[in-house]
């Protein structure tokens, strides 16, 4: 009896713990052990029950509550375990001034149901049968993840109350029922499991943390909430889902893991291949639409972090959750939080992998006598003889006839890419520290195309005095990005020209000839593989330095005072060598250059916190102030030269100094702010809270230095309500929360001192006075004098669930979101009118708004766990104003005439509607006159559509055509455990979302350029029957295109794709294997990122990409890796 008092009231502790702790240290759970095995040895006493006296009158109702009203009047607490106790049982009981004894005998009379008291509370059991005392006897010990003991953990026959719990040393020794007996092992904190008996064979436990169970934490400006009292919109994404992921950069890691949260990854090039974040919607067409991003509490990057550094990331979409940061919040916050140390023995972490990277997906190109029989069609000529296709399709004369396929070797190729991550964590009662150290190699696909990144990170947080604790985080960043470039003398330089113009030429010149010497190439300047060989470059240095520190005081209970001092320092330097290439004949491509520029950048801080907590009776109140100051500079120096003697020396002083240039600049902007939060909530239930900002930048006029940033949300836990709680057919409900907020936000992202007039320099304002040229000077820009913040108002609603025990979650939430006063460069045409060139001006409006939902599921059957995690948004954006901008076209639509339109989206395809092709010249006469946009149309040709109806198409019919924004985005997680194996794999994609591939990578023979495969097959040409191809006639055309290529939505392409966005298949090795060699821990994991996709784009292209040519593609990695601490 006593080792089942010891369960009990372990149970007892943990529902009491539960609200105030995520973990439990050492310290505590000794106390708690000494607390619970001294009780056990206490007899339990009746002689207080004995004297109370209970009167109840119930009839025909449930044994719960009887027992209830039984407490309610004799002041005693039931514990049980539900399984033996049935609740639902009716009964019936009529006593007054009756014992308690008497009460509870008559309510389990019949049943095997017993029980005794201790203190004031009374345990209820049931009698084991003589089946049940036949034992075998079972040991073990119950660690957790780093090889800690757990003391204190509850080691349970299932199905019984027949117990222990683990002592000092987290060993255990219990006699069960038979063989095929299961324990359940239990702690604060921790998943629960089921083990089955093995006679004789001790058990080693490792108790894996519930994230679902804890009081978990969600990281909000400057500080951190309960989740389950947060009322504002945030996205949040732990540490775990970032582990062993292989994607060098942090931002295309959080994709499609986030509702409201668009993340678009436009490029593969090694160090250039982040995604760009867009947080419900494109929020401006004026300032910069980039998110806040702050690590911890500092401006930062995601691309720079070691994965393994971060212990959680916080997207703040919303006004009462980002309104603390005001003018810059208006496009949502991105809050990172590094790993700090942990009181414990020290503990190594290392996680490496190794593999190898290639395109998604590369067009694919005709071979050279297809291109030459294709070309002939085009023309409809003989261009290339029969004879000269023959050779290029035998191969005959490869140097003077070759069939090269430039793409394929440029961009068809494998790159390594390997990373490794160590990370040292430890600490005592006094200092607690975690140190790290990452290393990223990425290989591109060309030769001479690598990004390498070293990481080191120091987060130190000190006890200095009682109540007062220093936290220091130093960090680094050393990273160089090389690409190759093109030879001088070319219009065109870095991979770009690469991907271009191995697009645009045909394989009909070889690049290397018979003697060895490079071949002269299509414009006589060699081909894109000559000029890989050529010795010209792209490398581009970086040199990061993050500081932070923070003095944290707490002079008495529920006042924190803290002061934050950041430092940041940025160094750059990008040198641009182009070479002077020799080819075939002697011919060099020239003159050789270099231009070399370097950047400083250094952001400095200071922070003032006042935090106040305090609780009384069932009231939680909560208040922030805070005042900020922040300082931002930059210096760049730079200089060229011409005519370098060699390859080898490309540094400056070696170049020429005939056509030398030098340049340099700078600039200068603060903030300071002082800012505030007050936080409330009774019982639980009620939530309310408020947040300012006064901000004053640098950045605008002096009568608009400083806006103010406020908001309001409110919430309320219905869950929490005691109506809620007493209705049995609500019970499988945990968490039901409705909440709603609404605020201002701003936007500065404009530049530095718009509203300023400057003077321009160069030879077009020079002028001769004396008789000497004179260097000038003229104002060539208008600015706004009255220049003010862009504003975002912000209304969100929303509901959060929790059912059956947190097993299924379910959120969703709408929004609106307006911008006011954009600031915006209006177009060009406005120059004409004054003489100038515009700078930003206050003018237009904009709005998003939307819905979104997500959805978890977790579960555990035996030793199979799995999660399901899915999340799905709508988000539709309206420009409402272009302020001056709002000039009516010739079709009506009210806008600028290229992607901004009145009533439509943002970055909106504009142009005309089509009805197929031409099948024959005779159709052409009796179509809508279309003349005046495609002079001369023929078979083959695309057929406009009249839409004012006036039986002629001109610029009048132009119309929407859809824009590059997705409407739905949407992205699902899955994974399961079972037996030391894992697997994960996550789904994302975007819907009702347009794109478009133009000059080389949508029109065939652009520019005397190349044909594509499915430009070959799918043209009208070789079908001259089909109304509706995928391709028109073909013919070749110059860079002004042609009849055909006119914007319509005949080129316009559904983007719409589902990706798998990484696949992940782990096994981790049993802990007495590791334990042989002293390791806690190691897995092996296999890792693809981008393995394959789904979509309607063409052939070839990744519907992420709008290009015309010069692209680098998304790349999809395979490695294998391993995760190992000690």
């Amino acid at each position: 009896m006593q080792n089942y008092f010891s369960i009990q009231l372990l149970r007892v502790v943990k529902s009491s713990l539960w609200l105030t702790s995520n973990k439990i240290p050492r310290t505590m759970r000794l106390f708690i052990l000494f607390l619970i095995c001294s009780m056990s040895f206490v007899h339990a006493t009746d002689v207080f029950a004995q004297k109370v006296e209970i009167s109840i009158d119930i009839h025909n109702q449930t044994v719960e509550k009887v027992l209830k009203e039984i407490e309610k009047q004799s002041g005693f607490g039931f514990f049980f375990n539900n399984k033996h106790v049935n609740l639902k049982r009716m009964v019936s009981v009529s006593v007054d001034k009756s014992d308690i004894f008497k009460v509870l005998d008559e309510i389990f009379e019949g049943t095997n149901v017993k029980y005794s008291v201790l203190d004031k509370k009374i345990i209820l059991s049931t009698e084991m049968t003589s089946k049940q005392q036949q034992t075998v006897r079972v040991s073990g010990r119950v660690t957790d993840v780093n090889g800690e003991p757990v003391i204190g953990a509850s080691v349970v026959e299932k199905g019984t109350t027949n117990g222990i719990i683990t002592n000092l040393e987290g060993e255990f020794s219990l006699s069960v029922s038979s063989e095929k007996a299961v324990i359940e092992i239990s702690y604060i904190g921790y998943q629960t499991q089921e083990l089955k008996v093995v006679s004789g064979k001790p058990l080693s436990v490792t108790m894996k943390e519930d994230t679902r169970a804890l009081e978990e934490v969600v990281v909000v400006g400057y500080g951190s909430q309960k989740k389950v009292n947060v009322i504002g919109s945030i996205a949040a994404v732990d540490s775990k889902k970032l582990e062993s992921r292989t994607a060098p950069s942090v931002s295309n890691m959080l994709t499609g893991q986030l509702s409201g949260v668009t993340i678009t990854q436009s490029s593969g090039n090694p160090g250039q291949d982040q995604g760009t974040i867009r947080v419900r919607g494109v929020g401006s067409f004026g300032a910069t639409p980039d998110p806040l991003v702050l690590v911890d509490g500092l401006p930062g990057s995601l691309n720079d972090l070691n994965p393994a550094d971060i212990e959680s990331i916080s997207i703040l979409k919303d006004a009462s959750s980002a309104a603390i940061y005001g003018s810059r919040a208006a496009n949502g916050v991105v809050l990172v939080k590094t790993k700090g140390g942990q009181k414990g023995k020290v503990t190594v972490s290392y996680n490496g992998y190794v593999g190898f990277n290639q395109a998604t997906e590369l067009p694919e190109m005709c071979d050279s006598w297809e291109y030459a029989e294709l070309y002939n069609k085009a023309m409809g000529k003989e261009v290339y003889t029969a004879e000269e296709i023959q050779k290029y399709k035998d191969g005959s004369d490869p140097y003077n006839y070759p069939n090269e396929h430039y793409l394929d070797k440029l961009l068809g190729n494998k790159g390594l890419q390997t990373g490794h991550e160590l990370t040292v964590n430890g600490g005592n009662d006094k200092t607690q520290y975690m140190v790290s150290f990452g290393y990223v190699k990425q290989n591109g696909l060309m030769k001479h195309n690598h990004y390498d990144r070293y990481n080191g990170r120091v987060n130190l947080t000190t006890e200095l005095a009682k109540n007062l604790t220093l936290t220091t985080r130093l960090g680094g960043v050393v990273s160089k990005r090389s690409e190759p470039s093109t030879p001088g003398g070319m219009d065109s330089a870095g991979f770009k020209a690469f991907s271009s113009n191995a697009l645009r030429f045909p394989g009909l010149w070889a690049t290397k000839l018979e003697d060895g010497s490079y071949g002269l190439g299509p414009k006589v300047l060699g081909t894109p593989l000559a000029w890989l060989d050529s010795g010209s470059f792209y490398d581009e240095n970086f040199d990061k330095f993050r500081s932070n520190v923070e003095l944290a005081f707490t002079p008495v209970k529920g006042l924190t005072l803290k002061a934050i001092g950041g430092y940041n320092y940025t160094g750059q330097q990008i040198r641009h060598y182009r070479s002077a290439m020799e080819i075939t004949g002697g011919k060099k491509l020239g003159p050789s250059s270099l231009s070399d520029t370097m950047y400083k950048t250094v952001y400095k801080t200071f922070q003032a916190l006042a935090d106040y907590n305090v609780k009384f009776s069932k009231n939680d109140l909560s208040v922030l102030v805070g005042y900020t100051w922040e300082d931002e500079s930059q210096r760049t120096v730079g200089g060229s030269r011409l005519n370098f003697p060699s390859d080898e020396v490309p540094y400056l002083n070696a170049g020429g100094a005939d056509g030398q240039t030098n340049s340099g600049g700078g600039y200068d902007w603060a903030i300071m702010s002082i800012f505030g939060r007050l936080t409330y909530n009774y019982d639980q239930r009620y939530l309310f809270e408020t947040t300012m900002r006064y901000d004053g930048s640098s950045r605008f006029p002096t009568d608009n230095k400083f806006g103010f940033f406020p908001s309001v949300a409110a919430g309320w836990r219905l869950s929490e309500e005691q109506f809620f709680k007493e209705a049995e057919s609500l019970s499988f409900i945990d968490n039901l929360k409705l909440k709603a907020s609404y605020g201002i936000l701003g936007n500065n992202n404009i530049g530095n001192y718009p509203y300023q007039s400057t003077y321009a320099l160069g030879k077009a304002m020079n002028y001769v006075f004396g008789g000497v040229y004179t260097q000038g000077a003229a104002v060539t820009t208008y600015v706004d004098p009255t220049l003010k913040w862009e504003k975002t108002r912000t209304t969100d609603v929303g509901i959060e669930t929790a059912f059956w025990k947190n097993k299924l979650t379910f959120n969703a939430a709408y929004f609106y979101r307006k911008t006011t006063d954009i600031l915006y460069k209006p177009s060009a045409s406005y120059s004409s009118i004054f003489g100038l060139a515009l700078s930003q001006v206050n003018t237009g409006s904009l709005e998003n708004k939307g819905w979104e939902f997500e959805i978890g599921h977790q579960n555990k059957v035996g030793e199979f766990s799995y999660h399901v995690n899915g999340n799905f948004s709508i988000i539709k954006n309206k420009v409402i104003s272009l302020g001056v901008g709002d000039v009516e076209q010739k079709s009506g639509m009210i806008g600028n005439g290229s992607n901004l339109f009145l009533g439509y989206p943002m970055n909106m395809f504009y142009g005309y509607k089509t009805d197929g092709v031409f099948l024959t010249d005779e159709e052409v006469k009796e179509w809508h006159d279309q003349s005046k946009i495609a002079p001369n149309s023929k078979a083959g040709d695309l057929r406009y559509v009249d839409i004012s109806g006036d039986g002629k198409v001109d610029e009048a019919d132009k119309a929407y055509l859809g824009s590059k924004i997705p409407q739905y985005t949407f992205g699902l997680g899955l994974g399961a455990e079972y037996k030391g194996f894992d697997f994960n794999i996550l789904l994302q994609g975007v819907a009702k979302v347009k794109g478009q591939l133009t000059n080389y990578a949508g029109y065939a023979f652009f520019q005397e350029g190349n044909i594509q495969k499915w430009q070959a097959e799918e043209t009208w040409t070789n079908n001259q029957s089909n109304r509706y191809p995928k391709y028109p006639r073909l013919e070749v055309m110059s860079n002004a295109g042609s009849n055909n290529t006119l914007g319509s939505d005949f080129w316009i392409l559904d983007a719409s794709y589902l990706k798998v966005r990484n696949i992940q298949l782990g096994y981790t090795l049993p802990k007495h294997i590791t334990q042989k060699f002293g390791s806690s821990n190691l897995r092996f994991y296999i890792s693809l990122d981008n393995p394959f996709s789904i979509s309607g784009y063409r052939k070839g292209w990744d519907p992420e990409i709008n290009t015309d040519g010069s692209y680098y593609p998304i790349l999809s990695t395979y490695t294998f890796g391993l995760t190992l601490k000690f």
